[in-house]
């Protein structure tokens, strides 16, 4: 039995050993047929990162940079020996463009070429894509003042923004990039779109920056650098009126009733606004100062807003810059009167040491009212009067001027403005 089991081993221990020497043969012989008869073969590598250096080339020496390409990676079929291709692989091969000949800005078609970063050799069979559209351009900085917008931003009722005084911080950019994309910028804004409602001057932070061109084209941002991209926006918030307009009557007797002259006026209101949140914005702005004389039938006159605010904290921000005021004519009537010489009196005589007398024997005033009076009036109605209140009086002869009123009628007055001869005279000689 025992020789049987020991023959048995025998024979299994000598085909095992006959197995693994057969297989040992056949390596060596599929290498040496390899090495010999197919000493290359072909390997692939996908997602090789093409790099944009283009130091030492004419590209850089020219002042270009490049600014955009349309591939980021390549695959490539490369050739090498058996023994080396298993070192081959996407980290120690560079794939390059080859901007040697590129001296001026613009878009170049370029071709994209491969080197070895740890000296193995290989031939290329083929790069995909073989070459890359790349777009070269001089990198320059421009400087530029920038614009805060605030499209979502509102104020409650009575306040508005001062959109004057809206201002950023800083107020100026600088913008790195291509030359070509620098010279299409004509606006850059600092823009919140933060939504909100204020009654106060408020301060918040910008959430982008927006280029334009000329033409109002929003501008790609992303070939450009910024300085900064942080800009606080102050929004002056101010408070605002609506206010009516009204005229002033001068030189009216006390007697006379100023709610019968009615005027129309281009335009009755106007939004007045102050800094101030302190000072309260009246009801009503007075734009001008008319003289009682002055007024006639299709009377006109033309005041300027700014002079009616001047010396004053309000500010005009309505679109008005003018108001043209009328006399309602309508029911209105004149008539021509004599006023002697008798029915002029003078009133504050300066020296009681001095006799005063009117030499001008009558006038001719014409009297404006409503028809009702005018058909009614005559000159016992007219009171003239020459007030010599701080005129001062060198000559025995001057000129003054006369103030007509009318106390028995409230809705009429005199336009004429005119002047009469008074004489002085000496009371008591022997005194001087």
């Amino acid at each position: 039995m025992k020789h049987i089991n020991r023959l048995k081993e025998n024979l299994f221990n000598s085909n095992f050993s006959l197995a693994v020497f057969s297989v040992i043969i056949a390596v060596i012989i599929w290498l040496y047929i390899s090495l010999t008869q197919y000493p290359t073969v072909l390997k692939t590598i996908e997602h090789i990162p093409v790099s944009f250096d283009i130091s030492g080339t004419s590209a850089e020496l020219n002042g270009l940079s490049v600014v955009s390409c349309d591939v980021k990676d390549v695959t490539v079929e490369l050739i090498a020996s058996r023994t080396q291709v298993g070192n081959i692989n996407s980290e120690n091969i560079e794939a390059y463009i080859d901007a040697e000949n590129v001296s001026n800005a613009g878009t170049k078609k370029i071709s994209i070429k491969l080197k070895s970063k740890n000296g193995i050799k290989y031939d290329v069979k083929s790069v995909n894509p073989p070459s890359a559209t790349i777009e070269f351009d001089k990198i320059d900085t421009k400087e530029i003042s920038i614009t805060p917008q605030i499209p979502n931003v509102s104020v409650v009722n009575g306040k508005d923004i001062n959109r004057e005084e809206l201002s950023c911080e800083p107020d100026v950019i600088r913008i790195t990039g291509p030359s070509a994309q620098l010279e299409k910028i004509s606006k850059c804004y600092a823009v919140s779109k933060k939504e909100l409602s204020l009654d106060r001057t408020y301060v918040l932070s910008s959430d982008e920056i927006q280029l334009y061109t000329e033409d109002n084209a929003l501008i790609d941002k992303s070939t450009l650098k910024f300085n900064t991209t942080n800009f606080s926006i102050t929004i002056p918030v101010r408070t605002q009126k609506e206010v009516k307009l009204t005229v002033a009557i001068s030189n009216a007797p006390n007697d006379f009733n100023k709610d019968k002259i009615n005027f129309n006026l281009s335009t009755d209101s106007v939004l007045l606004a102050c800094n101030n949140s302190q000072t309260e914005i009246p009801d009503t702005l007075t734009i001008g100062v008319i003289s009682l004389n002055e007024l006639k039938p299709n009377y006109s006159k033309t005041f300027s807003l700014s002079t009616s605010l001047e010396n004053s904290e309000f500010i005009n921000i309505s679109n008005l810059e003018t108001v043209t005021v009328t006399l309602d004519s309508e029911n209105l009537s004149q008539t021509d009167l004599i006023v002697d010489q008798s029915k002029i009196s003078i009133s504050n005589i300066p020296d009681s040491s001095y006799d005063y007398k009117v030499l001008t024997q009558r006038m001719n005033i014409t009297v404006i009212g409503s028809e009702e009076s005018i058909q009614a009036i005559n000159s016992d109605d007219i009171i003239a009067d020459v007030n010599l209140l701080n005129i001062p009086v060198s000559t025995e002869q001057f000129n003054a001027n006369v103030t007509f009123s009318c106390p028995n009628y409230d809705d009429v007055w005199v336009t004429t403005n005119s002047k009469v001869i008074i004489q002085r005279t000496k009371i008591n000689p022997e005194q001087e």
